[in-house]
């Protein structure tokens, strides 16, 4: 997946799901979500996560703590003149473990239909967010659909959803109130990408459409022939 079409995920990611910045020496929420959080930006938490062992998570906290002020860094804060930066920073933070995650968890057919489908894309980038265990159990209920057959793009979004709002890490656990809220704001964001959206992404991506329904074609094709 090209970085291009990633920040441009990350971008909405950022912009309806994640919020700005946290600081629990600085706000008191008094919201029990946050007990554990440490200081964060746009979903990425510098105590709990490993983004200052990076070069570009260095970066990303070094700019932030040039600029931040309590006075002008309130709880959810978007960075102001700074945002765009920081944003293009969080895309390069998380890029290279939404790749890792890819590389091992999703099966080379299922990342064909993924990358080329905005839906399951955004879905899986964002699983990176929820981090490596949800990113692979996502990952999991998408090829084993994937293997019984179910290859529609939407069909495969509705699943999507479907476990993200009704259970929980473990199968059959109640859902975690995190995800399910998330999967909700999902939910409305994919009934927002309508027909002409989807239609623009598929052109802009047609060769990776092209390979993917050759790549389903030609496994139909084997299929019936080792059944003769």
């Amino acid at each position: 997946m090209d970085k291009a079409s990633f920040k441009d995920i990350v971008d909405k990611i950022i912009t309806n799901l994640e919020g700005g910045y946290y600081n629990p020496a600085w706000h008191k929420t008094g919201d029990s979500r946050y007990n554990n959080s440490g200081e964060t930006m746009f979903g990425i938490d510098r105590k709990n996560g490993n983004s200052e062992q990076t070069p570009k998570g260095r970066e990303f906290w070094a700019l932030i703590d040039s600029v931040k002020t309590p006075e002008v860094w309130k709880w959810n804060y978007k960075g102001g003149s700074y945002a765009p930066k920081l944003k293009e920073l969080a895309a390069e933070i998380m890029y290279p473990e939404f790749m890792t995650y890819s590389d091992n968890w999703l099966k080379p057919n299922t990342r064909t239909i993924v990358e080329n489908d905005p839906r399951l894309l955004f879905h899986m980038v964002y699983a990176t967010w929820n981090g490596p265990g949800w990113f692979k159990k996502f990952a999991g209920t998408l090829n084993d659909s994937i293997a019984k057959g179910i290859t529609d793009s939407t069909a495969l979004a509705q699943i999507a959803i479907k476990e993200r709002t009704t259970e929980g890490l473990k199968a059959g656990s109640k859902p975690s109130n995190l995800i399910a809220q998330g999967g909700t704001k999902i939910q409305d964001l994919f009934g927002s990408m309508n027909i002409k959206q989807i239609a623009e992404f598929t052109k802009k991506h047609w060769l990776g459409v092209t390979l993917m329904f050759v790549g389903l074609a030609g496994i139909i094709v084997g299929l019936t022939i080792k059944k003769k």
